[in-house]
């Protein structure tokens, strides 16, 4: 019998409630889907695409920072109201990717099943967070995602 999967969701938290949080997703098994920092190919589009869409299809939700990495994306998401939880939202923006990623290829599994969160809960967090979005793919070669295939397939 597997174990039993812990939950990555902060215990007795209500993700419906108005806040900042700053989520991270991985592409499965963190191989490299959406090209190079800085260059997305086709399915980075996508996933970009995906991002930017999550306000249209969310009334009180707003998408504040962001960046889609070769095999993950960072994003700073406000609930402004309690009408939907972020769950929800980020398996929305999952399921989207997906479908149109699976038109061009539908053997590929995107996403590693859920994703990270964190609360933001003071200004200082919140600026911390934005400045390490925006400069991520400077930094790409030392963040804790990087792998070296990721370049290798760049490179070829």
């Amino acid at each position: 019998m597997l174990p039993s999967r812990k939950s990555p969701r902060l215990k007795g938290y209500d993700y419906k409630t108005p806040n900042y949080y700053f989520i991270t997703v991985c592409a499965h098994n963190k191989v490299c889907y959406f090209g190079q920092p800085g260059d997305l190919n086709h399915l980075g589009e996508i996933a970009k695409q995906g991002l930017e869409q999550i306000p249209q299809h969310f009334p009180g939700v707003s998408l504040d920072k962001y960046i889609v990495m070769p095999n993950h994306i960072h994003a700073i998401i406000i609930l402004n109201g309690r009408e939907i939880s972020l769950p929800t939202i980020i398996g929305q923006f999952k399921a989207f990717v997906s479908r149109k990623i699976h038109l061009h290829d539908p053997d590929i599994k995107v996403w590693q099943s859920s994703f990270h969160d964190h609360v933001i809960r003071s200004e200082a967090d919140y600026l911390r967070i934005w400045n390490y979005i925006d400069g991520n793919p400077f930094k790409w070669s030392e963040d804790c995602y990087y792998i070296q295939q990721c370049m290798e397939a760049a490179e070829s």
